[in-house]
């Protein structure tokens, strides 16, 4: 299988083919080409400015791009020189992976599950529901019943999903590698899996199931509820992070698999019982990256493999065999009418966007509401919206230190606001950083810095003395990602910030050294993921950190033991992962993975001592205690203000 032609749009990372139209995804862009001459594709449009762009799917001359923290683009591509962005989505978490059944849009948002999007307008998307599958990659949905690659948990989960607003697991598989693509044709479900193989003991490469978890499993679906392991055949042993993606699509007697840096592979599945490899390409090696660039998505065409090169090009590649795919026939779902919840426990705000964050100015609550913007909102005696404030970008989290307020806005950078004598609230300043989203802000008392969560890894501080004139005085990226609110509220012994990255854990920063904040030299070297946090206790001196091992720890600046030498504090039959808020003896565990809000006390900090355990169907981020009153920004399930505790104190 050789190379024929590199189309010269750069590095991208998915493709689709739908009749004589290519579409193309990279660096921000959608490139749109003609391929009535399938070897020789020609561009015909371009749209930019897509952000972090992941996976497309094509229907109906709509393109529906997810972009990782960037949500979901949604672009007319009926004319394919001028494609024009219709809306913006803001998806729940990560958005990674899409499929569009009829009217109903299916976003893989990672470890929060998937996201059942009502695109009937393509040009106002309105969230539905969320299944909570575990770690989802990627996702295909056909007659009401969907199937999602799930990753960390190896496995093949399906969910009927007729009833949109109500999907339901009904099955769980186990894979012999990381889940990710799917395809279903007939009777059949093609899954791609990669990394290490489900008999890994030990994480290196002494044991035969690590990196030996690439291939191609292949389910009878006949019964969605009881899948039937068919066949399996392994790609090439390989591990190296950085790409962890693959993707499987099949057209007549044949599958194509793309496994990223081991390449795209042609398997015959016309025995599908025994399948085998035919055809492989390796794109070619990076030099500077030392490995082959990645496959990071794919499209077939008539006689050609359209290749998506993660770090090269969009790649055309002969494959004699290759023949377009037949849309299989389905049965979408309908969606039913929206009937308001009941809920005796909450006082509820439900604005129109997504409610990430809530902060309070005096007793008015200034709520973070996603693609709704900034509201300003009176919650006591009873809840009334006082002023909307229109963002730039999703509106993701918020801050008040003194008379301003600062609103992280995601692609529109860092917003600064000035709270005038009545009240309202009048632009200030802005800071950006050009092609990045900024997801978190915190502002420590002394109101002179604001620290920034930036891009995929980047923790930035900027002196905000001059509201009107930010200024970056410090970029650390390290390595991992800041998957969301990641930097840790307050200051312990009132000058160290800490943010974390996911693979080499807590970094300290003295904000107030004798020039400009510095690294401190601190490094908490341990491994911690989206759904782990840190609060500095009210000691001032000591900070609580959650863990993905149903407790937290206690930690200081000068920690450098492991998690397991550390003592860990928990409460027997509960896990105690989540963004954690302390507010004197009471601990808040926010868990937005599967939606549950622990509210702990902590008057004793070794024995923990549950007060209750909410149970939500939207996704909670950091609590806020106001007047004594738990406040609870849940996602698209609201602002909710918990009207008391299980011990029924009243919160007022």
């Amino acid at each position: 299988m050789e190379i024929v032609k590199d189309l010269g749009v750069g590095r991208c990372m998915d493709v689709a083919a739908v009749r004589d139209r290519l579409y193309v995804i990279g660096s921000g862009k959608l490139h749109v080409l003609d391929i009535t001459q399938s070897h020789s594709p020609e561009l015909l449009g371009t749209l930019t400015n897509l952000g972090h762009t992941r996976q497309i799917e094509v229907q109906n001359d709509v393109a529906y791009i997810t972009a990782r923290e960037d949500g979901v683009f949604i672009v007319d591509v009926s004319n394919s020189a001028k494609p024009r962005l219709l809306s913006h989505y803001n998806a729940i978490e990560l958005a990674t992976g899409i499929a569009i059944s009829g009217k109903v849009a299916f976003v893989a948002c990672r470890t929060y599950g998937v996201e059942l999007v009502d695109v009937s307008d393509p040009g106002k998307p309105l969230h539905l529901s969320t299944i909570r599958t575990g770690e989802a990659q990627s996702c295909v949905a056909r007659d009401g019943i969907l199937y999602v690659g799930v990753w960390g948990s190896k496995e093949l989960v399906i969910c009927d999903a007729k009833n949109p607003r109500a999907p339901q697991i009904i099955s769980k598989t186990p894979l012999d590698g990381y889940g990710d693509g799917l395809c279903v044709r007939g009777s059949h479900c093609f899954v791609a899996t990669g990394h290490h193989s489900r008999s890994m003991r030990k994480r290196d490469e002494s044991d035969p199931g690590f990196g030996n978890g690439h291939g191609l499993e292949i389910f009878d679906i006949t019964q969605p509820e009881e899948p039937a392991f068919v066949s399996r055949i392994k790609a090439p042993r390989y591990y190296r992070i950085g790409m962890d993606m693959w993707d499987v699509a099949v057209s007549g007697n044949y599958a194509y698999l793309a496994d990223t840096y081991n390449g795209a592979f042609v398997v015959d599945i016309s025995d599908i019982e025994r399948p085998s490899f035919v055809g492989h390409r390796q794109l070619a090696h990076v030099k500077s990256r030392k490995a082959s660039s990645p496959v990071a998505g794919f499209a077939i065409g008539k006689g050609v493999v359209y290749a998506a090169g993660a770090w090269t090009d969009l790649h055309v590649i002969d494959a004699p065999m290759a023949e377009p795919a037949k849309s299989e026939p389905d049965t979408p779902p309908v969606i039913p009418p929206f009937t308001p919840a009941q809920n005796d426990r909450f006082h509820v705000y439900k604005p129109d966007g997504q409610v990430w964050a809530v902060a309070f100015a005096n007793d008015v609550a200034l709520v973070a509401c996603g693609s709704a913007g900034l509201h300003a909102v009176q919650l006591w005696p009873s809840i009334s919206k006082l002023a909307e404030y229109p963002t730039e970008g999703f509106a993701v989290d918020v801050k008040v230190q003194g008379d301003h307020v600062y609103v992280a806005e995601s692609k529109g950078g860092l917003s600064i606001w000035k709270r005038e004598q009545d009240g309202t609230l009048a632009a200030a300043g802005r800071f950006r950083v050009r092609g990045q989203s900024i997801k978190q802000v915190v502002v420590p008392p002394r109101g002179n810095y604001a620290l920034l969560d930036v891009g995929q890894s980047s923790f930035y501080i900027i002196d905000v003395t001059d509201p009107a004139t930010p200024k970056k005085v410090l970029k650390d990226v390290r390595h991992g990602l800041l998957y969301g609110y990641q930097i840790a509220e307050g200051l312990l012994e009132d000058r160290y910030a800490c943010c974390f990255w996911h693979v080499t854990g807590f970094y300290w920063y003295d904000l107030y050294s004798e020039n400009t904040p510095v690294y401190s030299g601190d490094n908490f070297c341990v491994r911690a993921g989206a759904n782990n946090g840190m609060a500095v206790l009210p000691n001032g001196k000591d900070a609580l950190v959650t863990t993905n091992r149903r407790a937290y720890v206690v930690v200081n600046r000068q920690e450098r033991r492991s998690l397991e030498e550390l003592p860990r504090y928990g409460i027997k039959g509960r896990k105690l992962s989540g963004k954690p808020s302390i507010y004197g003896n009471t601990l808040y565990v926010a868990d937005r993975f599967w939606g549950r809000v622990s509210i702990v006390d902590i008057s004793s900090i070794r024995e923990p001592r549950l007060i209750e355990e909410l149970a939500l169907e939207g996704n909670p981020c950091l609590v806020v205690e106001h007047n004594g009153a738990p406040v609870i920004p849940a996602g698209y399930q609201g602002l909710l203000v918990l009207k008391e505790t299980k011990e029924g104190s009243e919160a007022k």
